[in-house]
């Protein structure tokens, strides 16, 4: 382990093996750091936070502070995060607001600089959030989302898997699984094809996805009749029922409801 002289670690927090601590990190008490992970200089960690393995935390990242929120009673409440993420500089997670309750990101994720993760935020797996991205509180961004520079994320939202959020973009509603949204306000654009090549989905499957998002946003049939004809979807394409279900569920389980305008509209 090397532990920069300036570097400011409380007794009480337990540190794993093999950690690179930079010059004038502060770790509180109540932070738990697993193994292999590289810290930058000048990052604070605080608060009820655990942190996995090997990931690289850059300068000046701020991990653990209390939730911006005016209804927040200083009660006990965490940051869970897993392992070979990178933060880069600037970024900020805040704990979760309610008392135990978590703000949660998975593995593999990518927070590029100055972005931010707000309270109760559930961030799953190999998520990109590209410079000053910003998550209000108790959004849910799924796993292989992309949010480009500057999106900014309403409260409660939740962004489906394998979506694309072009510059720029304000997200006020749930964005559904595989599409492309850009604009303000939030658009759908059609679907992620660069996003779905690049994570190896075929032109046959890229195509039923197609078809789901031409019933939803072409058709000009109201929601509840574009789902019943997703469900059809999954008979007659029965090898790519997955990807469909995934949308239905994603749709069906909406509380703020997903963005139905498009391009067209």
């Amino acid at each position: 382990m090397a532990i920069h002289p300036t570097a400011v670690i409380d007794r009480k927090a337990e540190i794993g093996d093999n950690n690179e601590i930079g010059p004038y990190v502060v770790i509180d008490a109540n932070v738990k750091i697993g193994n292999n992970n590289w810290i930058g200089p000048g990052t604070i960690i605080t608060g009820f936070t655990t942190i996995g393995n090997n990931n690289k935390i850059h300068g000046n990242v701020y991990i653990g502070n209390l939730p911006q929120d005016v209804a927040f009673q200083n009660v006990r409440s965490f940051v869970r995060i897993g392992s070979n993420n990178i933060i880069r500089e600037y970024a900020t997670v805040h704990r979760g607001t309610k008392e135990d309750s978590e703000t949660i990101i998975g593995d593999n994720n990518f927070l590029m600089v100055a972005t931010h993760v707000a309270h109760n935020c559930k961030l799953g797996n190999n998520i990109v959030m590209v410079n000053s991205a910003s998550l209000g509180g108790y959004v849910e961004v799924h796993d292989y989302a992309f949010l480009g520079g500057f999106v900014i994320v309403h409260q409660f939202c939740r962004i489906g898997s394998y979506t694309m959020s072009g510059i720029l973009t304000k997200i006020v509603k749930d964005v559904p699984p595989f599409m492309l949204v850009d604009g303000n306000p939030a658009r759908v654009r059609g679907i992620n094809v660069v996003g779905l090549r690049r994570r190896g989905f075929s032109s046959e499957r890229r195509n039923v996805i197609r078809n789901a998002f031409k019933i939803i946003y072409r058709s000009g049939y109201n929601l509840k009749h574009s789902l019943e004809l997703l469900g059809n979807l999954i008979d007659e394409y029965p090898d790519y029922g997955e990807d469909i279900k995934l949308i239905i569920d994603f749709i069906n389980n909406s509380k703020r409801g997903i963005i139905l305008k498009s391009e067209v509209d």
